[in-house]
């Protein structure tokens, strides 16, 4: 697993605790404080400040539909792969198909492409908000501190552009797949495996993987992908979690029967005193975050509170927030009871939809402020004490409380 964080600070901004051990960073791109948060090697989390306000340029723009490529949260598990897309090589192999073959770049991008606009959210986001025993008592099993203690932000939406999964299969003849499994290039250091070494991997149904929305992507955002996002080539299963997006694509296999996932993805599944035996991760939840930064100092007076939603159910159909004040210790009392918030786009199939809600008369004070977003499927975001408890802290959706305070600007030190 990646290191415990490294106390000493760095001289140079935006340089990991890591970095400046002398310890090898999982990231390559620059992670400036301004816009992440640093969680452990390889985790960077968006903050979400910067999103409703470009904190760099004092002013009020944010970020619009789309995040920018490198503000995009990252979650690499190893230092990313060194790829020449002159000599990479996408290998498809396996009983399903016909004509085992490989492909190169140029070959892909000679195929049709498709560009959609799709939210990605990783399976642990919000994993930091799960209470750290199971309901009824420990029982030994604790939620594991070595997994990314992500809060809201790691997700992100962007444009990618790529082919057709199923194109590709076809083009090497797929007949009658039952599964799919997609290996990447980065090798990843964990002792827990064989040999101490393991090759990240997934392994989808054919069903979800020759869907029109399952791409092969090599653009973001109308550029090459970038390294940290699996250069040259990923996996996007639309609506799914994140940690299937398979990174830095060597490999196809194409199976007429089951393949059981090995590796990493052993791991990706709900277990806990609620399942009788372990749930595979798929579909993201419904979530909504607000566009602040926790604990951020607000002027007294109208106030108006944005945020955004999104689904791996479909598109979002309702945003309603509250919140509350802090009356004594300990005592949280109702502000402004649940309100319906105003959708600023018309929502679109798993991407996440911008809302905002007046917040006027704001009097000094400590609140906390929480959305709750329901999907077109049926889907609502639970309170935090309904959420079901699972070990390895994945799909937490609950409308989990941001701490904001008001406080007067002649109070300001």
């Amino acid at each position: 697993m990646a290191p415990f964080l490294i106390e000493q600070a760095s001289a140079i901004p935006g340089t990991t605790p890591e970095a400046a051990a002398g310890v090898t960073n999982f990231v390559v791109q620059p992670t400036p404080s301004w816009y992440f948060v640093h969680r452990e090697n390889g985790s960077e989390e968006m903050k979400w400040g910067p999103v409703g306000q470009a904190v760099l340029a004092g002013g009020a723009e944010g970020y619009g539909e789309l995040t920018p490529n490198d503000r995009m949260y990252i979650h690499n598990r190893a230092r990313p792969p060194r790829i020449d897309r002159r000599t990479w090589r996408l290998k498809l192999t396996g009983d399903a198909l016909a004509r085992p073959r490989s492909f190169t770049y140029d070959e892909l991008l000679a195929m049709p492409h498709v560009t959609l606009k799709r939210t990605i959210d990783c399976g642990a986001n919000c994993s930091a908000f799960f209470p750290k025993l199971p309901p009824g008592g420990a029982d030994g099993r604790w939620l594991p501190v070595d997994y990314t203690q992500w809060h809201f932000g790691a997700v992100g939406a962007a444009e990618w552009t790529g082919v057709r999964a199923k194109d590709v299969l076809a083009a090497a003849g797929a007949e009658s797949p039952v599964d799919v499994k997609f290996t990447g290039l980065d090798v990843i250091v964990n002792r827990s495996f064989p040999g101490g070494t393991i090759r990240y991997s997934q392994v989808a149904p054919a069903d979800k993987v020759l869907k029109d929305d399952t791409l092969l992507v090599y653009g973001m955002n109308g550029r090459d992908l970038p390294v940290d996002h699996g250069y040259p080539l990923r996996l996007l299963l639309s609506g799914w979690a994140a940690v299937t997006y398979v990174k830095w694509l060597g490999e196809i296999e194409v199976s007429k029967h089951r393949i059981p996932p090995v590796g990493l993805q052993t791991r990706h599944v709900l277990v806990g005193p609620a399942y009788a035996k372990p749930v595979a991760l798929s579909v993201g939840p419904v979530r909504s975050a607000i566009e602040h930064d926790p604990e951020v100092t607000l002027a007294p007076g109208d106030i108006t509170l944005r945020g955004r939603a999104w689904s791996g159910s479909g598109a979002i159909d309702r945003v309603d927030v509250s919140v509350e004040k802090l009356a004594s210790p300990g005592r949280w009392v109702t502000e402004m009871p649940w309100r319906a918030a105003k959708l600023l786009s018309s929502p679109e199939p798993y991407m996440w939809v911008r809302f905002e809600v007046p917040w006027p008369g704001v009097k000094p004070g400590q609140y906390r402020v929480m959305s709750r977003a329901k999907d077109k499927a049926g889907n609502i975001q639970p309170r935090p004490e309904d959420v079901v408890w699972n070990q390895h802290g994945l799909g937490y959706n609950g409308h989990h409380p941001l701490e904001l305070i008001v406080v007067p600007d002649k109070d300001m030190p």
